[in-house]
């Protein structure tokens, strides 16, 4: 240093922006909260000026983030928003896959499989099939897909169990079968 320069405080040598700036960047949607985990946790452990505030910051945009995907995940499983409603439709397209895969079984085999389980590995690799019922909404434990085949073995029911997590009930959700194939598949729900 030489003599002529002047002499600043310590707390003017190191700038406090880049800290603030990874801050902001905790708002950011869905990277925002590791961004501001990351400022929560330079905040804590740097001597910057304003570092405590810059953390209070980061640790906001990263509890915000937090709070929008279990607000979105919530959505999924409740209420009659759109969301709720496409929700409910890829379950039932799902299902409707399914009730072609079992088709498929029956046609190879003369019968429905005891068990959904039993698909996993009946088409081979490349061609698997989801029997996890998600209806319940990815907060809950998922389990397979509700499915009783008829004591004959001449039919079946299958649905997803539907946001309350309790097969028999009103908000079931059940495959979308067109009418013209009504008649052809093994599928009955009851009445």
């Amino acid at each position: 240093m030489s003599p002529s320069a002047p002499v600043r405080p310590d707390s003017w040598q190191r700038v406090s922006w880049p800290l603030y700036l990874l801050a902001g960047l905790g708002f950011i949607p869905i990277l925002g909260f590791f961004i501001g985990s990351l400022a929560v946790t330079w905040g804590l452990v740097s001597e910057r000026p304003g570092a405590r505030r810059a953390a209070a910051i980061g640790a906001n945009g990263a509890l915000l983030n937090a709070l929008a995907v279990v607000v979105i995940m919530a959505t999924a499983t409740g209420g009659t928003g759109g969301f709720q409603r496409e929700y409910r439709k890829a379950i039932a397209q799902n299902l409707v896959d399914l009730v072609q895969a079992l088709e498929e079984y029956r046609a190879h085999t003369d019968a429905y499989p005891e068990t959904l389980e039993v698909l996993r590995t009946a088409r081979g690799p490349l061609r698997a099939v989801q029997i996890m019922d998600l209806g319940a909404g990815v907060f809950r434990m998922p389990r397979s897909y509700q499915y009783v085949v008829a004591p004959d073995g001449s039919s079946y029911d299958l649905f997803s169990v539907g946001p309350d997590g309790k097969p028999g009930t009103a908000d079931d959700i059940r495959p979308l079968i067109p009418d013209s194939l009504r008649g052809r598949i093994g599928l009955q729900p009851p009445p």
